[in-house]
């Protein structure tokens, strides 16, 4: 079957219901596929840096990976600050970029550019996706789709970017991938939760730290606004019936009717809310980074009479600025 058809069914199959485009030469095939192959809705967007934020956007507000799609050139290029954004905001996400034949590529030539509007946009996004690659092969593509979506959603979520030659979308793969294919269309999978001893552990020292504190409060940052980890906010914060403050990538987490919302804070926020923060005596950091906005530059200042628990995803964010007691 034709690549760009098995591209266009791999989508459905991950329950992909809506792609975000603006039309350009080289993905015509795609988007042609998509269209005939699929029930997908194709979203026709005026840029493309509009379709990238649609697919953030989309992705924000569902368990699926948002879906972006752009020609070559500075159609790819127009999408690099939706790419940024599902970046560092943590959003799952997948960019596909058309490309010039492979046949017109520049492969070190030494020339700018060899075919119309050719552009390595996979260099060019490395350093702000989870992982970015051009098809080389048609054999490739399946294993290259599993791939962009498993990392996309898997761990600290964040956008991944797919090249596609032209000549690659039109030719032939092999009918077992396509059967292999069909036989996973079914829901996708259930995470599941294990707690291991030491996490029971920690957790009821926690707990027995929270009930001797005088003054707990929890901080709710993005890392607790993404799809999957917002249903449990609320939860967590009534089960634990201590008052919580947002940052701004967690400012809609709790209603403003909620007694236990206690504002928002940072340079932007409110100022009780900071007020708060300052003179708490126990701080439970769930997915904030604790960033210069949150804290101001004065760590001691921030540090000063409180214990400090932090909850994330990311290792890398664990201690960057404030090191937190446990």
């Amino acid at each position: 079957m034709k690549s760009s058809d098995y591209l266009a069914l791999y989508l459905e199959s991950r329950k992909v219901t809506h792609c975000f485009e603006l039309i350009g030469g080289m993905i015509t095939h795609l988007i042609d596929s998509i269209s005939r192959k699929t029930n997908i809705k194709i979203i026709s967007c005026h840029h493309e840096q509009t379709a990238g934020f649609a697919a953030e956007g989309l992705a924000r507000v569902s368990e699926i990976p948002g879906v972006a799609l752009a020609t070559s050139g500075p159609g790819a290029t127009n999408l690099i600050t939706a790419i940024g954004s599902c970046f560092f905001d943590s959003t799952p996400t997948i960019f596909i970029t058309g490309q010039v034949n492979t046949f017109e590529l520049r492969k070190g030539k030494g020339v700018r550019q060899l075919g119309f509007q050719e552009t390595d946009i996979i260099e060019i996004c490395k350093p702000i996706t989870k992982y970015a690659v051009q098809v080389e092969n048609v054999e490739q593509l399946p294993e290259i789709l599993e791939k962009a979506f498993d990392i996309a959603i898997k761990g600290r979520q964040g956008p991944c970017l797919i090249d596609i030659p032209m000549d690659i979308q039109s030719q032939n793969i092999n009918d077992e991938k396509y059967i292999n294919l069909v036989r996973k269309m079914n829901p996708q999978k259930k995470f599941i939760f294990e707690i291991s001893n030491s996490n029971i552990s920690i957790t009821k020292k926690l707990l027995h730290t929270i009930k001797i504190s005088k003054k707990p409060l929890i901080l709710l940052g993005g890392g607790s606004a993404n799809y999957r980890n917002r249903r449990f906010v609320k939860e967590l914060v009534e089960n634990l019936n201590i008052p919580a403050v947002l940052s701004l990538m967690g400012v809609d987490l709790l209603s403003q009717n909620n007694n236990l919302r206690t504002g928002f804070i940072g340079s932007y926020g409110n100022r009780w809310a900071n007020k708060i923060l300052a003179e708490c005596d126990l701080l439970i950091v769930v997915g904030s980074r604790l960033d210069i906005r949150q804290t101001g530059s004065d760590t001691k200042s921030f540090t000063r009479g409180k214990e400090i628990w932090q909850i994330d995803i990311d290792n890398n964010e664990m201690g960057l600025r404030i090191k937190p007691d446990f």
